[in-house]
């Protein structure tokens, strides 16, 4: 399976068998003998109910099935996870950190729960790790979606790519901002940079001072970068997973 679209196929009838898997260290089994299929959402399905202005605390039994898209594991984002579905994707925000891994397929207990918007980033806020995230398979891969600059500030892109995994092409960093580094790992400070194509669009990269990348020289070359299309108020926020998936080695244009 490499794509979202291709998971869908396949966790549906597991959605519906008696099988289902927890914790976040092993693949078991606690004692859910059926799912029933009234219960379980999309993220679209979220973001067409819900609008901006309303928050939502989960009371009922629904669950949310979708892929881990990037985890704490650099240190650029904590106690979070971004999530993806073949609808969209979202950020969940945790009541303490986790150990799950990109490519893990996880069912989304929402009860209890609260669904809303942060800086018009929608967001669901208080999920224990523990006890709401179920882990159904490792390893999945999903593809990034290959934007450009203007697409994350087209009219659809709350819906489109709001928090899903994203590749830009043939784009480097502002000139200034090649004699800096991602953000301020001395004083712990997150940062921005900004991303440029050829046309003069531009979008920001959001970096955690705590990242374990913090502290590298941004590059001075053109070619192409893999992250989670994030937002903050009016502003597109780029958040990079892996310093690998940064591949700004070409001359510059």
């Amino acid at each position: 399976m490499n794509s979202v679209k291709k998971i869908a196929g396949w966790f549906l009838p597991l959605v519906l068998s008696a099988t289902f898997t927890g914790c976040n260290d092993e693949l078991d089994s606690p004692p859910v003998p059926v799912l029933d299929e009234q219960s379980i959402v999309t993220i679209a399905n979220l973001r067409a109910q819900f609008p901006p202005s309303v928050s939502h605390t989960f009371v009922g039994d629904s669950s949310l099935f979708a892929v881990v898209t990037m985890d704490e594991s650099t240190g650029n984002i904590y106690k979070n996870l971004y999530v993806q579905d073949n609808t969209g994707g979202v950020l969940l925000r945790l009541k303490a950190t986790s150990r799950l891994r990109e490519g893990d397929l996880l069912r989304i207990s929402l009860k209890g729960s609260t669904l809303q918007y942060f800086e018009k980033l929608l967001q669901i806020d208080g999920v224990d790790a523990v006890t709401s995230l179920f882990t159904q398979a490792r390893g999945i891969k999903i593809d990034p979606q290959t934007v450009t600059i203007p697409d994350l500030y087209a009219a659809d892109f709350p819906t489109r790519l709001q928090s899903v995994l994203i590749k830009l092409e043939n784009v480097q960093f502002i000139a200034t901002d090649t004699a800096k580094t991602y953000a301020d790992p001395v004083n712990q400070i997150s940062e921005n940079r900004t991303l440029e194509d050829e046309h003069g669009n531009t979008v920001l990269v959001r970096t955690n001072g705590f990242a374990n990348f913090a502290g590298e020289k941004v590059p001075n070359g053109k070619g192409s970068i893999i992250a989670i299309a994030s937002q903050y108020g009016n502003d597109r926020q780029l958040i990079i997973r892996h310093l690998y998936e940064v591949k700004l080695n070409g001359p510059r244009f």
